[in-house]
């Protein structure tokens, strides 16, 4: 039976009792997200062990349900959107959540698998895929996409009982805790203005003073993107933000020369472009020395060292990209480290990664492990990684 899309107050209210009545609840969401600043919640799921609903956030509050679930295990997969989405428009993060994608990776089941192919392999349930990009804004909501949207909810509890048991059959409950801690951290959902313009397309190729200016400009243009909620680009694009930040327009008259500043962003702005360029001129951000780099020899050395990272990740049935990526790598062994502790600090390792990945990893610096290829049976030829 399709669940009806909950759109009154005292509907509301049932929800709210048994998460309350319950320690632990499935939670998804259903969002559109392509032109305003905040995510538009569509659709609230949940699940306790006495039920399933469907939460119309379009015709109620839903903040007294969320607020409830704030106290309780929240079970979810691939989290990180709805939590934002939550912290966005509600002011509220969940202190306890369990992040099923995320304890898949520690179980060898892949970096990023979805929902419904964990649910497959893990408790043999076929769920449908391809309805995320729907019109989630219609109302009735049509069966199938209420179907569909249950069904997110429907067997997460289900699986996290059983991922649990796996975690704590390999002594990594620690693990999960470590890492969905930090989706309980409000502040990896907000922008900050004063850093946006890192992200905009040409910003490292500027001029000090350009610089300057750009991050002025970028940090007004993310205010103004949130007051009109409206993604920022939508406002301005990056390329404009440039040829304003290269200008440097002091009154509103410099606007009018370059055809590219006749856009509508730009004109109906014009006197907040102008105020942030003063602010901008006043700071400018002198470039980081450039880096040479890494020479061949480097490069090697650090494909070595994912090459023992990589069988660490085979041994352990963890996804190799949750443990380390290149780039840290590159920069702890470019730092010739003298210490394991300092190579680990380097490459940014921390907890259950650092447990893993220290030792080895400073074997290797100090030539005290041996890789090789080695007759994998079936699987062919392998890498073998062994102590000298």
């Amino acid at each position: 039976m399709v669940p009806p899309l909950l759109s009154t107050a005292s509907a509301l209210r049932e929800a709210v009792v048994a998460v309350q009545a319950s320690s632990i609840v499935a939670f998804d969401t259903e969002f559109h997200s392509e032109r305003t600043y905040k995510p538009q919640l569509m659709l609230i799921q949940i699940a306790t062990d006495t039920g399933l609903w469907l939460v119309d956030p379009l015709a109620l509050d839903a903040k007294p349900l969320l607020e409830a679930m704030a106290g309780r295990l929240v079970v979810g997969h691939a989290l990180k959107n709805d939590l934002r989405i939550v912290w966005l428009n509600y002011g509220l993060v969940f202190p306890q959540v369990f992040d099923t994608q995320v304890a898949a990776s520690l179980l060898g089941y892949g970096l990023q698998v979805g929902l419904s192919g964990l649910l497959q392999q893990t408790l043999g349930v076929h769920q449908p895929k391809g309805e995320q990009m729907s019109d989630w804004s219609q109302r009735p909501l049509p069966d199938k996409l209420r179907g569909y949207a249950a069904g997110d909810v429907a067997h997460l509890l289900a699986l996290h009982a059983l991922l649990t048991d796996k975690l704590r059959e390999r002594g990594r409950l620690d693990w999960l805790q470590e890492e969905c801690a930090e989706l309980a951290d409000p502040n990896r959902y907000e922008r900050d203005p004063d850093e946006v313009w890192l992200r905009v397309s040409g910003a490292r190729k500027l001029s000090p003073k350009e610089a300057g200016v750009l991050a002025a400009l970028a940090a007004e243009r993310e205010r103004l993107a949130l007051e009109e909620d409206l993604v920022p680009h939508f406002l301005l694009p990056d390329d404009t933000l440039v040829v304003l930040a290269k200008a440097a327009p002091r009154a509103r008259r410099e606007l009018e020369g370059d055809r590219r500043l006749q856009q509508r962003g730009v004109q109906r702005y014009a006197q907040r472009w102008i105020d942030a360029v003063q602010v901008g001129l006043q700071r400018p951000i002198a470039k980081e020395p450039s880096r040479p780099p890494p020479p061949p020899e480097l490069e090697t050395v650090v494909s070595l060292a994912l090459l023992v990272v990589g069988d660490i990740a085979q041994r352990e049935g963890v996804a190799q990209g949750l443990l380390v990526k290149r780039d840290q790598l590159l920069e702890a062994l470019r730092q010739t480290p003298h210490s394991a502790d300092q190579l680990a600090e380097a490459a940014g390792l921390h907890g259950w990664r650092r447990d893993l990945l220290q030792a080895p990893l400073w074997q290797l610096v100090q030539g005290k492990l041996a890789v090789r290829c080695q007759d994998g049976g079936k699987a062919g030829l392998q890498i073998a990684v062994t102590s000298e």
